[in-house]
């Protein structure tokens, strides 16, 4: 209501940009609430709300181009308040500049010595998991095995994701077998997050030991994953990796193409395949339709 009330107090520009920026941070707000956040006022604005939007909507998958236009709204915020300094004066410290080429990887493997840095064997399974699975950082976090963890595939609770949509990943391989041997030995019977710390302490915590560990988008991690699973499903690199382009495939590599990206949106926990341009690459080219 605090913001409500900062926008009907500030009207600039036109009323449908009013309106709009109204309901985007009112929907901040929220997001906020949902990840461990709550503000006591407009003015409680901090650097640490601003990092946790980011990577909140890095999870959900948007584009850098609809960051930066939430990011428009948040310095709004932060200019009214009197709190600018709270946010880089650049996107470019958030990663967030115009990108040169819309067909590049944005995926990262995990290093020795990155995993060597994680000290906090919580943070460092739920790491290892998002490596894995290709899971969001909340969902790896809220990760329960004792629940989750099937003969064949693990099963997210619709309380652990994004929207509260349950879904189901297969596990394939023995290294997949072996992450979760590990998570089980360190959750037990609980979650990620260890008994008598919060999910936004432990958020906190795990933003402090994956920026110290030089892991500073783990968010590629599920890039990494889809491109892995890309390579499984269908026998070519991705077009990202410098796979085939529309013009380039058979009928019947495209028809695998589809599948593969169908069967990737789904264990990303994303409802369009469209979404998979963002992890994937689009395919260039594409052939008028017959």
């Amino acid at each position: 209501m605090d913001l409500v009330r900062l926008t009907k107090r500030n009207k600039d520009g036109a009323f449908g940009t009013q309106k709009n920026r109204q309901r985007g941070l009112t929907a901040m707000a929220s997001e906020l609430k949902d990840i461990g956040f709550v503000l006591k006022s407009a003015k409680s604005l901090k650097p640490k709300h601003v990092d946790a939007l980011v990577s909140h909507w890095r999870d959900k998958g948007l584009s850098n181009a609809t960051i930066r236009n939430r990011m428009s709204w948040l310095r709004w915020w932060a200019t009214k308040v009197d709190k600018l300094p709270v946010l880089h004066k650049s996107n470019g410290a958030y990663e967030l500049l115009e990108e040169k080429q819309s067909n590049a990887s944005k995926a990262s493997a995990l290093t020795a010595g990155q995993l060597e840095k994680l000290t906090d064997r919580h943070v460092k399974a739920a790491v290892l998991l998002q490596a894995a699975f290709g899971l969001r950082r909340e969902e790896a976090m809220k990760f329960m095995p004792s629940e989750a963890i099937k003969s064949d595939c693990i099963k997210l609770k619709g309380s652990w994701t994004k929207g509260g949509r349950p879904r189901t990943i297969p596990i394939t391989s023995y290294h997949q077998r072996t992450i979760l041997g590990a998570v089980q030995q360190i959750a037990g019977l609980s979650s990620l997050i260890p008994e008598g710390r919060t999910y936004a302490q432990h958020l906190r915590l795990y933003e402090r030991q994956t920026q110290k560990a030089g892991i500073y988008r783990p968010h590629s991690l599920r890039h990494q994953y889809a491109q892995m699973r890309y390579e499984k499903l269908t026998g070519m690199n991705c077009p990202v990796n410098g796979g085939p382009s529309r013009m380039m495939m058979e009928d019947a590599q495209y028809e695998l193409d589809r599948q593969a990206r169908a069967r990737i949106a789904n264990e990303l926990g994303h409802s369009r395949i469209e979404i998979c341009d963002l992890y994937l690459g689009c395919l260039l080219n594409e052939r008028a339709a017959a």
